[in-house]
């Protein structure tokens, strides 16, 4: 690999897609490569449409998405003091408050970094997947060797755009991108989960629950196994849309 290469960062969601589809267009160069951090978590159908779309699409444009593997992360879903990582919330004298949330930079950010690395990565380009309507999650990297590139917003491109870009390139937009857990589903993205990824959730709802009765994934407080998966006090998801929440 070149010693400044090109790297997309592939989160499965909308504005990651759209990038495919502009690459394919020739809107932007090839990069390099992709990748996308495996958090051990991810909804199936995320991966199904990377199976099924996107890597295909990457291959035949001459690069490959590889998947930085979640055994990279340091820590899982408590840190090493026993604090909970993921932005869970929690109940206390009758009212619901939330958690802040570390997941992003454990399982994506530094899993990522580890991987480039390991790929003999020693200085790179990183293209992110942000748009217009959500400029402000864009940061400059913290680290001297990857430099933040947003195609996005250089191309004045907002969330609605990448939806049309990829409709026009004949691609099913793909579902947001998130944990089949992520505290900050709403109602439709608990309803897009699979029924395997539904039990998948209320099982770690309940073992959050053994180690703190308080806490939990739900913002209604209540446990997930006495919902019917169409809970009615939730916002949208605002969290990990794009699989780089840690921006």
């Amino acid at each position: 690999m070149k010693s400044e290469p090109r790297i997309l960062s592939y989160g499965g969601g909308v504005q990651s897609v759209a990038l495919l589809c502009l690459i394919r267009s020739g809107q932007l160069p090839t990069p390099d490569m992709a990748v996308i951090a495996d958090t051990g978590r991810e909804a199936t159908t995320t991966w199904d449409y990377l199976r099924e779309v996107s890597a295909p699409l990457a291959e035949r444009l001459g690069f490959v998405i590889h998947v930085a593997p979640h055994s990279l992360a340091s820590v899982d879903l408590y840190s090493k003091n026993g604090s909970l990582l993921i932005p869970a919330y929690t109940t206390a004298n009758g009212k619901v408050g939330q958690m802040p949330g570390y997941c992003s930079v454990e399982w994506k950010r530094r899993v990522v970094r580890r991987y480039l690395r390991q790929q003999g990565v020693e200085s790179a380009t990183l293209w992110l997947g942000i748009s217009c309507d959500e400029a402000h999650r864009a940061k400059d990297s913290d680290v001297g060797w990857l430099r933040h590139e947003y195609p996005l917003l250089s191309l004045n491109l907002k969330r609605r755009d990448c939806e049309r870009i990829i409709q026009d390139s004949g691609l099913p937009v793909p579902n947001k991108s998130s944990c089949w857990m992520c505290p900050y589903r709403g109602p439709e993205e608990w309803r897009a989960l699979t029924a395997n990824d539904w039990q998948l959730a209320t099982t770690l709802d309940a073992e959050i629950r053994q180690i703190d009765p308080l806490a939990g994934i739900s913002k209604s407080g209540k446990p997930l196994s006495e919902w019917d998966r169409l809970p009615d006090a939730q916002g949208k998801l605002t969290g990990c849309e794009e699989g780089y929440c840690w921006t």
